[in-house]
Parts: structure tokens; C-alpha cells; sequence
């Protein structure tokens, strides 16, 4: 059976990250078009919506979607949450507003909530090793939003494990600057920093606002800050093998 898909991201007031969604829904149903054989069709069977400040509610969202997709004829649609972490976004409010919508849709069509993109570990690690290359560095820090959940930050100390990096936290502790101070008191002057988030922002912007303020702290280290998910040329590719698992 032929499915739709909708990504979902969390939502922003920055253009940026919707430019980067819109573009990835778009290589992802010209690749699903030319899988199924639909190459004629000039229809997108990709689309895209958000948690948090959108036009509409989530659940709103996903109905438009839905009846989009019964317009084509198909009446299943994959919900693919474009989310890093297991917290209260992925594990409640997302599958609330998708059974809210399942609710007003009835059984016309069937809505199917798939697991959130972070679970794609290995994956995911071999995009953050893309990243790291070109920087002569002593030591890296992968520098992840962070869950107060419990758990909700196993994935991330995996991942650090399998690139060989340590930890630090934008929300909770450890913060990248006291994982930085340790770094540097250990005798590591170049120091690099993942940022574990998708897409360029206001976080990422921060960010780089905090590094540039450690740099000036210790004028004598070298710390190298890389771009976020979005800027790596392997992103689309893992969102298409990530979508059609489940297609």
C-alpha cells in the first residue's frame, strides 16, 4: 500500500529551519516517485508541519494533510516526527494531536506515528563523523539540547561514545562552557564542538554567541565550533532510508 508522509519538526520563528524541512520533503517524495513508479506525477507525496507556532494546530495540520492525501487516492499517511530526543514532545504531545486528528478523520483514512529520528544512532553518528572532518582537534564536545526525562539522554551518550566525544548539555547540566573549562585544565587547547540540532536558529545562534565569549575567556586555546545537522550533505539521505523503513 502506498503511504504519504508527514514531517513533523518542532516549529520556529526562524525561516531557516522550514526552508531546510520544505527542502527535504521535497527530495524525499522526488525519490518516492521515482521508487513507486509515479514519475508523472506532479503532486508532492511529501509534506510537512509543526508542533509549535504554526498557523494551526498540530492536529489541524496533519487532518489538512490527510485529506490532501485521500485527493490522491491514498488513504494511509506516515507521520515521521523530525525530532532528536525522546522528551515530553515526541512521547506525549505529538501522538496526543495525532490521535486527536485519527479522531475527527475516522476511518477513511489511517494515520501511522513512527519513531522520532533520533533513534537512527548509527546513522546519526556517521553524519556528526562527516562533520568533524577538516578540524585538527585535541578533543570534541557534542553539545545536545538535552532532556530533564529520565533516560531521555541515553541516545546522546551513545552517540558521543561512538564518535569519541564528550558530553555537554544546553538545558541541563553539564554546560558546554564548564565541559570546555575541564578540557582545557586537562592540557586539550583545540577543542571542537558538535551542535546536536538539526537546524540552523536562534539556539544554534546562541551557540555561537557562547563559544565566541569562551574563545575570548581563553584567548590562548583554539575551540572550533561545526555547523548543525542541516549543513551536512548526507542529511537527505538519511531521511529517505529513515522514511522508507517504514513505507
Amino acid at each position: 500500500m502506498l503511504s504519504t508522509v508527514l514531517l513533523v519538526s518542532h516549529g520556529s520563528r526562524d525561516r531557516r529551519p522550514q526552508l531546510v524541512v520544505n527542502r527535504l520533503a521535497q527530495q524525499l517524495s522526488d525519490r518516492l516517485k521515482v521508487e513507486k513508479g509515479w514519475n508523472g506525477l506532479t503532486d508532492s507525496l511529501v509534506g510537512s508541519a509543526v508542533l509549535e507556532l504554526g498557523p494551526t494546530p498540530l492536529s489541524v495540520q496533519i487532518q489538512q494533510f490527510a485529506k490532501y492525501s485521500l485527493s490522491l487516492g491514498i488513504n494511509r499517511v506516515q507521520i515521521l516526527p523530525l525530532f532528536l530526543l525522546p522528551g515530553v514532545h515526541v512521547r506525549e504531545d505529538i501522538p496526543t494531536e495525532v490521535e486527536l486528528a485519527q479522531k475527527f478523520l475516522g476511518r477513511e483514512i489511517q494515520l501511522e506515528l513512527q519513531p522520532y529520528l533520533g533513534r537512527e544512532v548509527n546513522q546519526l553518528a556517521r553524519l556528526l563523523e562527516g562533520l568533524k572532518r577538516g578540524y585538527y582537534v585535541d578533543a570534541w564536545v557534542l553539545l545536545s539540547h538535552g532532556s530533564r526525562r529520565a533516560g531521555g539522554n541515553e541516545a546522546i551518550a551513545d552517540i558521543a561514545d561512538k564518535i569519541k566525544a564528550a558530553v555537554a548539555y544546553w538545558s541541563v547540566p553539564p554546560h558546554v562552557e564548564s565541559r570546555v573549562e575541564e578540557l582545557l585544565e586537562a592540557g586539550y587547547d583545540r577543542i571542537g564542538i558538535l551542535p546536536y540540532f538539526l537546524f540552523s536558529g536562534r539556539t544554534t545562534d546562541a551557540i555561537a554567541d557562547v563559544v565566541a565569549n569562551l574563545g575570548d575567556r581563553f584567548p590562548h586555546s583554539q575551540l572550533h565550533l561545526t555547523p548543525p545537522l542541516d549543513h551536512s550533505t548526507h542529511l537527505g539521505d538519511l531521511i529517505c532510508t529513515w522514511a522508507k523503513s517504514y513505507l
